[in-house]
């Protein structure tokens, strides 16, 4: 199941939903943000911006997504929920049909009924952290395990067209800078049948090939990726490396 989750904040205040009105809610008198499940060909920013109209009567002007909190009960279905903060938001606050909404200070709100999860993103929003993915597990109201990660964006993805016999002399060669070390992982990279085609022009000087002729070859395509510091060393590194005189190399 996905849904979606959104604070609004203003005056260093989130608007928090006490869930008290709605029959057979696993959330029954717990504090949240506004939010819901995404309804048939619905994306969730339009999950958004209708569960916000419909629970608040507030339009969003503009909003950030913060995360997504993976939310596992008992043996029940997992949810998936995208979590979203806004500070741009027009109209006025009508009465919730789930609950009653109030402005509650940040300073307060772990003094709420909360989930035990909710305190962990919650901390992680008020502390402005990058994009997260937050795994939560229970067994009934008792949070068991939870897991953390961050969204990784220090890293730059290479595409090489490779001969074959010369894959291992460019990871040997990366390698040796530790470039395509992955965690407690060393020489981490994909490799990919292809076929190689172009045509050699006057004045080349080609691996293979002749001028003036179409070439064909089997190559592979080698995938890694490496850390931004380290963009322009494993380029070098690959260029120095490689057999062709204009060696084909993506970065993405």
């Amino acid at each position: 199941m996905i849904t979606t989750l959104c604070y609004l904040e203003k005056n260093n205040k989130y608007l928090m939903l006490h869930r008290t009105k709605k029959e057979n809610d696993i959330n029954k008198n717990k504090w949240l943000g506004v939010g819901g499940k995404l309804e048939k060909n619905e994306t969730p920013e339009q999950c958004l911006l209708r569960e916000v109209k419909e629970e608040t009567g507030l339009d969003l002007i503009d909003y950030n997504h913060r995360g997504i909190v993976i939310f596992n009960y008992n043996q029940d279905e997992p949810l998936y929920m995208y979590l979203y903060t806004s500070k741009n938001f027009i109209g006025e606050i009508q009465e919730c049909s789930e609950g009653d909404l109030k402005w509650i200070e940040k300073s307060q709100i772990f003094n709420l009924n909360l989930w035990e999860g909710d305190k962990i993103f919650l901390d992680l929003l008020n502390k402005d952290r990058s994009f997260f993915y937050l795994t939560l597990d229970y067994e009934n109201d008792n949070l068991i395990s939870s897991k953390l990660e961050f969204k990784e964006n220090d890293f730059i993805n290479f595409e090489v067209f490779i001969p074959e016999n010369y894959v291992k002399d460019i990871v040997k060669a990366l390698s040796r800078y530790d470039l395509l070390k992955e965690g407690n992982y060393s020489d981490v990279y994909a490799l990919i049948d292809v076929e190689g085609h172009w045509t050699t022009l006057d004045g080349a000087k080609p691996f293979n090939g002749e001028v003036g002729k179409e070439s064909v070859e089997k190559e592979k395509l080698m995938k890694f990726r490496v850390k931004k510091d380290f963009t322009d060393l494993a380029y070098y590194i690959i260029k120095k490396n490689h057999p062709y005189e204009v060696p084909v190399i993506n970065m993405f």
